[in-house]
């Protein structure tokens, strides 16, 4: 496939394949979901998992497709027969179905557990959607114990510097590291990419505005990177997920992901939305849901263990993917993000670790964390307390008081946390706060 920028959730759909259940892939439209699936056919045909005859492939995109199995529930099943010559329940040799955009068809899923559960294992299934709702609640009913879930996001950090500097990296930092000998963990880690970081500082200036949405990043011109940021918002925003989550007023909707495109990785006040946008606080919480649902807005929770009123209870919200965000709040040039350059490049950060981590078998907790006094952490993750690590989120270079601060009001309310992460521009160093390590790593080296 030309042009193709390999995506790491590929090996985990060969290897969730292997284990016979179905595997949904689900996203934000123009996430790569079809793309990525295209490259998957051509992988497993290559590697003999399923020969290239055995893989059929549907779009639910199509409305033709749709009227034909409205009228004939068995069309799918019956053509694959008679390509095979045989019934699927009756299979000697693997195949594998593939049936993209499948929340646009609800009534499948029945069929789906019907012949899964008669095909002898030898039946491969791999559904695709951007609708949370739409496959989550259709899957629970019909075909629990039987499906996995992967979610795929725009391109993460990752993968965009594996594409451009053609190094393939270790697994994600916050994924190994060791417990002893850290610095030099870090160093030898930072070495890998050190000579690539002028244009990994390109990168990020890149990014920082257009966002990483597949289709605006391939783009040729600029022009076409707007066409599509506008596309976007027009189909999927305003109408798909208005029409699926029946909301009413179009301007209420509109201006609701405006205010929040403005407010990337604020904590989010329903009231003070409600006030601002002159709507019902049951409406608003309504339309959080269904952008929260649809993959567009992430919610981020706080980190709680004891004296819960010393502690906001508010998520922060992060958008998918920023070149969106901007997008809607007119941030077009290098000079509009002045003032937000902090918040865009956190949200950029958090969002690539979300998408490694959530597709985990046993994925890391997350949270932010605040006290009363307004001393933040901007991202907290372990699987306990006794594991937990801060990390803060810093566009500069080099280690700003209010950060330190942060590191030891953090530490002295978690003493069980052993050391720190600094995220900035700079290279990789160690400070000391009230006993312990802060490691100030480049953002590049995080994932």
């Amino acid at each position: 496939m030309e042009n193709y920028i390999s995506r790491e959730i590929q090996s985990t759909c060969i290897a969730r394949l292997k284990t016979n259940m179905i595997t949904a892939i689900i996203g934000a439209r123009q996430v790569g979901k079809t793309t990525l699936i295209m490259k998957l056919k051509e992988i497993i045909s290559e590697s003999g998992i399923v020969c290239k005859e055995r893989i059929f492939y549907y779009s639910f995109d199509d409305p033709m497709l749709r009227a034909e199995l409205s009228l004939d529930f068995k069309f799918i099943e019956k053509e694959i027969e008679r390509t095979l010559g045989r019934s699927i329940t009756k299979l000697k040799k693997p195949i594998l179905l593939i049936i993209d955009e499948a929340q646009k068809l609800p009534e499948i899923f029945d069929w789906i557990k019907m012949i899964y559960d008669n095909s002898n294992n030898n039946l491969k299934i791999i559904l695709s959607g951007s609708s949370s709702p739409g496959i989550k609640k259709k899957s629970t009913e019909s075909l629990a114990g039987r499906i996995s879930f992967l979610k795929l996001y725009p391109f993460t950090i990752r993968e965009l510097i594996q594409n451009l500097t053609n190094t393939s990296l270790p697994k994600p930092l916050w994924n190994c590291l060791p417990k002893k000998r850290i610095i030099d963990f870090l160093l030898s880690r930072q070495a890998i990419l050190y000579k690539h970081k002028s244009n990994l500082d390109k990168l990020l200036e890149r990014i920082l505005i257009e966002g990483s949405l597949p289709g605006v990043y391939t783009a040729k011109s600029i022009d076409e990177k707007y066409l599509r940021l506008s596309s976007m918002v027009s189909t999927y925003l305003e109408r798909d997920i208005r029409l699926s989550a029946e909301i009413g007023n179009l301007n209420d909707y509109s201006n609701l992901l405006k205010i929040l495109s403005f407010e990337v990785g604020s904590i989010l006040n329903l009231n003070k939305l409600s006030l601002d946008l002159g709507i019902a606080y049951n409406t608003v919480k309504k339309y959080i849901s269904t952008l929260q649902d649809t993959f567009i807005l992430n919610p981020l929770s706080p980190l709680f263990r004891r004296a819960r009123k010393r502690f906001v209870k508010s998520n922060k919200m992060y958008f998918f993917d920023v070149g969106v965000a901007n997008f809607l709040s007119k941030r077009t040039e290098k000079e509009h993000i002045r003032g937000k350059c902090g918040f865009i490049f956190e949200n950029i950060l958090i969002k690539s670790f979300e998408s490694e981590n959530e597709n985990c078998p046993l994925p890391k907790a997350k949270y932010f964390w605040r006290d009363y006094e307004g001393h933040e952490i901007d991202f907290v993750f372990g699987n306990d307390f006794k594991h937990i690590i801060p990390v803060e989120i810093y566009f500069g270079r080099n280690f700003p008081k209010e950060k330190m601060r942060n590191f030891y009001t953090f530490f002295r309310e978690f003493k069980e946390s052993r050391y720190g992460i600094l995220i900035y521009q700079g290279d990789v160093k160690e400070e000391r706060v009230s006993g312990k390590s802060v490691y100030l790593i480049p953002w590049w080296l995080w994932l």
